[in-house]
C-alpha cells in the first residue's frame, strides 16, 4: 500500500481523536547531516547522509465519557536527500522518502466491570523475550482477578502489511523480490539448484499471524508476580514461516526477586532461549544479582540469517552494585563465564573446538565539581581470545542549555582464530549540544577511531531537532 493510503488511514483516525476529553500531542523534526570517509559501492566515494525525519505522537483519552478508551498514534516521515538514482535502481528496498506508521492503536480497557480489554490497529506487542508488531486486533478476558486469557490475530508487519510500513519487521527479512524478478532472477519455486540464489515471488503477500496467551497474575505471597505462556504462528502462502511458544515468570518476596523466561521454536524443535535470574537487595547500598542463560537463535523461515551456521551459547553472570550513602557515586563489579559450542563450519574449517571464556568487569559513575563521570572496564579471555575494553565519559552542562560530552575508548584484542584482528585500537568522540529554546536543539558530533583495516576513520555529524509538545490533560 502506498504512503497516500497510509496517510488516508491516519486521517481517518483523527475524527475519533477529536472526540477525546484530553489530548497529548508531540511533534519533532530532526535534520541530520553527516559524512563518513571510507568505502562504498564506488571506491573512494564517501558515504553521505542528508536526512530529515519528522515524527508525530498523538494520544487521545476518554473517547467514551468516563471510560478507559483512547487512541495512540505515532507516524514518521523519513527523507534522505543523499540517496542517488543509481542506489535506488541497484539496491532492494532503497528509498528517498517514506511515510511510516509506527503505531496506531485504538483501545478500550476495563469493559464489563474490568474483565475485558480490547485493542485494534497497529499493535506493538511484547512476548516473554521479544517484541513484534502486527496489524489486527487483540482481546483480553479476565474471568477471575488472577487469570488473564488473551487472543490476537492480524497481519505481521512487513512490506506486505496492509498498512504498508515495514517498521518492526523481523531482522533479515526482505519485504519484496519484485526488483530481482524483473532483473531475471529465477523464482524460488522452479529453482532447480537449491544452492542458487533464487527470488521469492511470495514476499509481497500478506502474512497472517495469530496466537494467544495465558497469564496467572498476582501469585500468593509475591509482589508484582505472575506467570505467562504465549504461542504465536505466522503463515505466508499457506506455509509456516514462524511458530514459537514462550513463557515467563517473575516473583518477589521482600528483598529477593526471581525471574525467568524461555522460548521454544516449534518449527525447528529447538530450545532457543532459557534465562533464569535472581536479585537480592542485601542493604540499601548493596545489591547482588545472578543470571544463567542458554541462547541458540532461530529466525523466521524467510530470514537472511538462516544462511549462517549457528550454535548454542551458555553463560553465567554474577554482579554486585554498591551505592554508598555519601558522595553520590555508584560502583559495580561483575564476572562470569560463557561456554561456546563450535558451529559446524568453525569445527570443520577453523578447527574450532569451543570451550569456556571467563570475563570480568567493573565500573563507576559519579559527579565531581558539576561534571558527570562514567568509567567502565571489561576483560575477557579463554577460547574466544583476549578482549580488553576501557571506556571513559565526561559530561558537563552550563546554564541549563549547553552540554559538552567527551568519550574515549581503548580496546585490545587477540584473536586465536584470526591473528589479523590482533592489536590495540583507540576511539574518541566529542559532542557539543545546545538547546536554542525549550523544544529546539542543535548538536555537533565528531568521532575519530583507528580501526584495524583502515588508518583512520573521522566522522562529523550535525543534528537539528525542532519539536512541539501540547498536553490538554489537567495537571
Amino acid at each position: 500500500m502506498t504512503s497516500r493510503a497510509v496517510l488516508a488511514y491516519v486521517v481517518s483516525l483523527l475524527p475519533a481523536a477529536a472526540l477525546a476529553s484530553a489530548y497529548d500531542v508531540e511533534a519533532r523534526t530532526e535534520a541530520q547531516v553527516d559524512t563518513i570517509s571510507g568505502s562504498t559501492a564506488v571506491a573512494g566515494r564517501p558515504l553521505l547522509r542528508r536526512r530529515i525525519v519528522q515524527v508525530l505522537d498523538l494520544a487521545g483519552f476518554e473517547l467514551l465519557q468516563g471510560e478507559d478508551a483512547g487512541v495512540n498514534l505515532t507516524v514518521r516521515f523519513d527523507a534522505d536527500f543523499a540517496v542517488s538514482d543509481a542506489d535506488v535502481r541497484r539496491v532492494g528496498d532503497a528509498y528517498r522518502d517514506r511515510f511510516q506508521l509506527l503505531g496506531g492503536r485504538l483501545h478500550w480497557d476495563g469493559i464489563a466491570g474490568g474483565r475485558v480489554d480490547l485493542d485494534a490497529g497497529r499493535i506493538v506487542a511484547l512476548d516473554p523475550l521479544t517484541f513484534f508488531s502486527f496489524d489486527g486486533g487483540r482481546a483480553t478476558v479476565r474471568p477471575v482477578p488472577w487469570l488473564a486469557l488473551t487472543a490476537f490475530g492480524g497481519a505481521r508487519v512487513t512490506g506486505a502489511s496492509w498498512l504498508g510500513s515495514a517498521t518492526f519487521a523481523p531482522d533479515g527479512v526482505r519485504t519484496s523480490d519484485l526488483r530481482r524478478i524483473r532483473a531475471g532472477v529465477v523464482p524460488i519455486l522452479p529453482c532447480a539448484d537449491p544452492s542458487e540464489l533464487c527470488a521469492d515471488p511470495t514476499l509481497g503477500e500478506v502474512e497472517p499471524t495469530l496466537g494467544g496467551r495465558v497469564a496467572l497474575l498476582h501469585l500468593p505471597g509475591g509482589f508484582a508476580s505472575g506467570v505467562e505462556l504465549e504461542w504465536r504462528r505466522t503463515l505466508r502462502s499457506g506455509s509456516i514461516v514462524e511458530d514459537r511458544v514462550g513463557g515467563g515468570a517473575h516473583y518477589r518476596v521482600g528483598p529477593v526477586a526471581l525471574d525467568g523466561a524461555t522460548e521454544w521454536d516449534l518449527y525447528l524443535a529447538r530450545l532457543t532461549a532459557l534465562r533464569l535470574g535472581a536479585r537480592w537487595a542485601v542493604a540499601r547500598w548493596l545489591g547482588l544479582s545472578a543470571e544463567a542463560a542458554h541462547w541458540h537463535p532461530s529466525f523466521s523461515a524467510d530470514s537472511l540469517f538462516n544462511l549462517f551456521d549457528t550454535a548454542p551459547l551458555r553463560e553465567v553472570r554474577l554482579r554486585a552494585d554498591v551505592t554508598p550513602a555519601a558522595g553520590g557515586w555508584r560502583w559495580y563489579v561483575a564476572g562470569g563465564a560463557q561456554k561456546y559450542t563450535p558451529t559446524a563450519f568453525g569445527a570443520a574449517e577453523l578447527r574450532d573446538e569451543g570451550g569456556y571464556a571467563p570475563f570480568g568487569a567493573a565500573g563507576a559513575s559519579g559527579e565531581v565539581a558539576g561534571t558527570q563521570l562514567f568509567a567502565d572496564a571489561t576483560l575477557q579471555g579463554g577460547v574466544q581470545g583476549r578482549q580488553g575494553w576501557l571506556t571513559l565519559v565526561a559530561r558537563q552542562g552550563w546554564h541549563g542549555w549547553l552540554t559538552v560530552e567527551g568519550r574515549g575508548t581503548l580496546a585490545s584484542l587477540a584473536d586465536p582464530l584470526q591473528p589479523l584482528n590482533d592489536g590495540t585500537f583507540a576511539a574518541a568522540a566529542l559532542l557539543l549540544s545546545g538547546r536554542l529554546e525549550r523544544r529546539a536543539r542543535l548538536s555537533l558530533l565528531v568521532e575519530d577511531s583507528t580501526p584495524r583495516f583502515t588508518r583512520n576513520d573521522l566522522r562529523l555529524f550535525a543534528f537539528l531537532t525542532l519539536g512541539a509538545d501540547w498536553d490538554s490533560r489537567a495537571p
